[in-house]
């Protein structure tokens, strides 16, 4: 297409069928057209994104967290780290007492936990 096809003025007459009246003129260009509708979809792009961006509209799409389930997540998490410390603890403490009950020697638990607790506070 050439540069004078886009902007060639063309006339679109509207009319009513039964008596040919003419209801409405206009003169539009391919360019114009071609514009308008590139307009059109961005102005419809924008408002679809601002629906769902912009209210609560988005939380019904899947796999989008609600903020209450975020903060959920987060605070099960540390409750899970903190059980995880709890249970290796109750394990040391129970072969330390095993250990006691069977006469050997002990182990000291302080240098253990801090051996343990050590690669984990180094990836966070």
């Amino acid at each position: 297409m050439g540069k004078k096809k886009l902007i060639k003025v063309y006339r679109l007459n509207v009319e009513e069928d039964e008596t040919g009246r003419r209801v409405r003129s206009y003169r539009v260009s391919r360019l114009g057209i071609a514009l308008s509708l590139l307009t059109t979809f961005i102005v419809v792009l924008g408002g679809l994104y601002a629906l769902i961006a912009l209210t609560p509209l988005r939380t019904t799409i899947p796999g989008y967290p609600d903020p209450h389930f975020r903060r959920e997540a987060v605070a099960n998490a540390i409750k899970i780290d903190s059980l995880e410390s709890a249970i290796t603890r109750w394990k040391l403490y129970s072969e330390n007492l095993s250990r006691v009950l069977a006469g050997d020697t002990t182990i000291n638990l302080d240098s253990l936990l801090l051996a343990r607790e050590a690669p984990d506070s180094l990836s966070r």
